[in-house]
């Protein structure tokens, strides 16, 4: 039974207890977490919603290991990630973690495989490892036929597909991702939340946090929490967001895509014709 207990915690993803961050200030002290407890299951999408200086970045940067909490516990395969050496903490944002922003930081000069394939480089990963692990990713991103472009060729949208996929080279456990949709048109955002829904299909024991002000990214979490004054205001799971939103089970980047272009041409259409009437009964 222990031997099944201990299996049950490592599946357990991150498990965030009593988190509390205070930041100094000259002689101001500013709150940005208050006792933030909640759990971030493995095969699970979890987006973080919130207005601006609510801590739902804050809290981001402290999974991450690139800040350390004030108080209370990050509790990552049953150890305190609050509690790691700066060393530690080194090793585990390198081998454990990866980073999407909401700028791709892609680098100008290398091309799109190569910028998958940079973090790489640090490791003792062969040549043809490299290349296949390469390989492996711009196809989970949709990208295996835009691997010789250099990102300055890319779209925006392309351009975060890329640096997905640069951010899963090293085979993190964890993928953070800040805003990855803020700089995009909305047809590359939609590609955007296709291709993170595609990581977790393909890699089911990975975690996906992703923090954000758009609400369209709900329709693609596994569960949805809301931060209000350093705390979690309220949660939801997958059914409970159908439930509440209306959303589909399943997001379909091209349906959707569809969808709204035919809405919008209904309606451009729509206007079309009554305009036509109105002139047509003016000139009768």
């Amino acid at each position: 039974m222990g031997e099944n207990h201990m299996q049950k915690e490592k599946l357990r993803g991150i498990v965030i207890d009593d988190l509390f961050k205070i930041y100094k200030r000259g002689k101001i002290e500013v709150v940005a977490l208050r006792g933030l407890t909640c759990e971030f299951d493995r095969g699970n999408l979890s987006v973080i919603m919130g207005p601006s200086g609510c801590g739902k970045t804050t809290l981001l940067n402290l999974i991450g290991g690139l800040d350390i909490p004030s108080s209370g516990r990050i509790i990552f395969e049953n150890e305190n990630v609050s509690g790691k050496s700066e060393k530690e903490l080194e090793i585990y944002r390198k081998t454990k973690v990866g980073y999407v922003f909401q700028f791709m930081n892609l680098i100008p000069e290398l091309n799109a495989a190569e910028n998958v394939g940079l973090p790489l480089l640090l490791t003792n990963v062969s040549k043809r490892e490299r290349e296949n692990r390469i390989n492996e990713l711009l196809n989970v991103v949709g990208l295996f036929n835009r691997e010789k472009h250099m990102p300055d060729e890319l779209s925006g949208g392309e351009q975060q597909r890329v640096a997905i996929a640069a951010a899963l080279a090293h085979n993190p456990d964890i993928l953070l991702c800040d805003e990855p949709t803020g700089e995009l048109d909305t047809e590359s955002k939609y590609h955007i939340m296709d291709v993170l829904r595609n990581v977790l299909k393909k890699y089911p024991q990975k975690i996906v946090l992703v923090v954000t002000h758009d609400s369209d990214l709900r329709k693609i979490a596994d569960k949805l929490y809301f931060i209000k004054d350093g705390e979690i205001s309220f949660e939801l799971n997958r059914e409970e967001i159908i439930e509440k939103y209306g959303d589909s089970v399943e997001f379909n980047a091209e349906e959707t895509i569809a969808s709204e272009r035919f809405f919008k041409d209904y309606k451009e259409l729509e206007y079309l014709i009554r305009d036509k009437l109105e002139k047509f009964a003016k000139e009768k």
